[in-house]
């Protein structure tokens, strides 16, 4: 194949390592285009990546050119533990006098706060797909799941006892909503891999050198990209973090409560990711 033949598409997930390929490749190459940047591709594009790189756009823009889809994943419970802390840096930024910032308070929220929102990994790739509303409204396997996770946390799911004086949380009511959100993110995973992320031509994951992966990928294909060798890393959220004497909280940090519930909401990222796993760890 020629240089322009192949183009690469990259759907950046958030916290998955993607910032480091990015930084690598995007100030010495007119052929990368950087999506979140609001660069749009051209015939002379050979790299595509960003957080809002639509999966199924390009193969119409440029049916002469052969798409491959490339992308990094992260095991889930890392990824989750990776959010918080760097959204606690995000906080530190807009207002350095905050102070640390509770883990169930930010994880029952999570889904709504600002000023990053948190999706799952299969989520981010059924959203980046460019036909996700049309399957949405014919097949209606994308419900959303926030409405029910947002339903568990309001104080509805509290039983008052005037007499006893006394709160509980109402288990059978609790239960329900659990049920439905697991058959609402079942029907998400599954749709995401039928429809989008088993046809990748590669996923790797950040536990691989993703470094060395991206640059032989891109080698691979001819993308004739050059890579600023200096950057191998990007990751400043433990730096920010302990110049302003806060620990970046790891899993093992949690109470076994916080555990099980990190657990129990990403039941099916983890199947997701174990899935995608199978397929491409080599």
């Amino acid at each position: 194949m020629t240089l322009r033949d192949n183009l690469i598409v990259f759907p950046h997930c958030p916290k998955t390592g993607g910032t480091t390929l990015k930084e690598r490749y995007q100030y010495d190459n007119i052929g990368f285009v950087n999506t979140d940047l609001g660069e749009e591709a051209t015939h002379d594009t050979r790299v595509v990546f960003g957080h809002s790189a639509q999966v199924g756009y390009y193969e119409t823009c440029f049916p002469k050119k052969n798409i491959v889809y490339i992308t990094c994943m992260r095991d889930p419970v890392s990824r989750m533990m990776s959010m918080y802390n760097f959204f606690k840096t995000q906080m530190l930024y807009f207002n350095p006098a905050i102070g640390d910032i509770d883990f169930y308070l930010w994880f029952i929220n999570k889904d709504i706060i600002r000023p990053m929102l948190v999706v799952k990994q299969y989520e981010y790739y059924m959203g980046q797909h460019v036909n996700r509303m049309i399957w949405e409204h014919e097949q209606e396997v994308f419900t959303s799941t926030h409405g029910i996770i947002n339903n568990r946390y309001l104080n509805t799911m509290l039983k008052w006892d005037a007499i006893a004086q006394s709160v509980s949380i109402d288990r059978e009511r609790e239960a329900i909503l659990i049920a439905q959100q697991n058959n609402a993110e079942c029907k998400n995973m599954n749709a995401t891999w039928d429809n989008i992320i088993k046809d990748f031509d590669h996923v790797f994951f950040q536990d691989d050198n993703i470094v060395e992966v991206f640059d032989g990928l891109l080698d691979q294909y001819n993308t004739g990209m050059i890579a600023q060798t200096d950057m191998v890393r990007t990751n400043e959220t433990s730096y920010d973090l302990n110049r302003n004497n806060l620990s970046y909280i790891e899993f093992e940090d949690l109470s076994d409560d916080n555990q099980h519930m990190v657990n129990e909401d990403l039941k099916y990222d983890i199947e997701f990711y174990n899935r995608c796993k199978d397929k491409w760890k080599h």
